[in-house]
């Protein structure tokens, strides 16, 4: 998984918060290249010996895609009361971003799939008048995410561990290894609760309009949270790995 701008499913790449901008940083979310998987999100901590915070929100950069938008439609709203500024800024922030990756043909996934989001939550809100409404679309991509964790360890093949095994060739056997299917499946339920959190805190604030609690709740749940689970799951990962070697 890695940090975006929406909240993602699990993936080689990608928090970005959850509202428009990301997955868990973080969406759900479509791959980058090779070269940016493996800089930046849960597929680039797994793969180092030391954990790097650097490496799971992408840096600055990261930070910047991921924080920006909501930010400024919640500040923008606030400060205005306009449904319509402080959407169509917040989405003309993520175009700028999207715009720059372009510029340094740099991999465009994440931030389209925020720029997407962030048009679709202005569509919305601005019809409604609602400033809450600028959530739904990472609302249903929390709850989308939830629900492919869910299945995933229903049909015990539990995401992280599909991840982790296309990444680290080391541990292509998870399947086998009941001592590596309890650490994944471990791993997942984490994500689980991210999820699930995400959702039972910040649907009842859409709900009922809490415009500035839900952006703050979005930040908060975001990158932060994203970059505890991620650490989390590393040590999960490093301890399968040194008792392998013991063994």
């Amino acid at each position: 998984m890695s940090p975006a701008t929406e909240d993602p499913v699990p993936s080689p790449q990608m928090p970005s918060q959850d509202s428009p901008s990301q997955q868990p940083h973080s969406t759900p979310d479509p791959a980058p290249n090779g070269d940016e998987a493996r800089r930046s999100g849960l597929g680039a901590v797994l793969q180092e010996e030391e954990f790097s915070v650097a490496d799971a929100i992408g840096g600055p950069r990261g930070i910047i895609e991921s924080v920006l938008p909501t930010l400024l439609f919640v500040v923008l709203f606030v400060s205005t009361r306009s449904v319509m500024i402080a959407a169509v800024a917040a989405t003309a922030a993520v175009a700028v971003l999207l715009i720059a990756r372009i510029v340094q043909r740099q991999s465009i996934s994440t931030v389209l799939g925020g720029l997407l989001a962030a048009a679709l939550g202005a569509v919305l809100a601005i019809r409604s008048g609602e400033g809450s409404d600028f959530y739904w679309p990472g609302i249903v991509t929390n709850a989308v995410a939830l629900l492919v964790l869910l299945t995933s360890l229903a049909f015990r093949r539990p995401l992280v561990g599909l991840m982790v095994g296309l990444l680290d060739p080391r541990v292509k056997d998870w399947v086998e290894d009941p001592d590596a299917r309890r650490v994944y499946t471990r791993a997942t339920l984490l994500f689980v609760l991210l999820y699930a959190a995400k959702l039972a805190v910040q649907l009842p604030l859409l709900l009922t309009g809490q415009v500035a609690a839900l952006g703050a709740a979005k930040i908060a749940m975001g990158l932060p949270a994203f970059v505890i689970v991620a650490y989390l799951v590393w040590l999960m990962h490093r301890g399968l790995l040194s008792r392998r070697d013991r063994d």
